[in-house]
């Protein structure tokens, strides 16, 4: 039932992420993750649909922003088709 052209791993800048909205983060939330992130590295990619000259993101927010200020370059990504959207 998987269809091989729905999704699309691929890494990419990270300068060509963005957020689809502001999320507020509890402090020891994103201590967590981020120890977590320097510990055992991204294991979730985050998932993003193309928007033209940018991807947003649908899933990872946090994760996003921690990479972020990292400053790590380039993150896996999961793209995905807009048709899958569920909204």
């Amino acid at each position: 039932m998987s269809d091989n052209n729905l999704v699309n791993g691929r890494d990419l800048p990270i300068v060509k992420l963005v957020p689809r909205s502001e999320r507020h983060v509890e402090k020891r939330a994103y201590q967590r993750m981020e120890a977590s992130l320097r510990a055992v590295g991204l294991i979730e990619p985050l998932i993003v649909v193309d928007q033209g000259d940018s991807y947003e993101i649908l899933d990872g927010h946090l994760r996003y922003q921690i990479l972020l200020d990292m400053g790590v370059e380039t993150v896996p990504c999961l793209l995905v088709k807009e048709t899958q959207s569920h909204e």
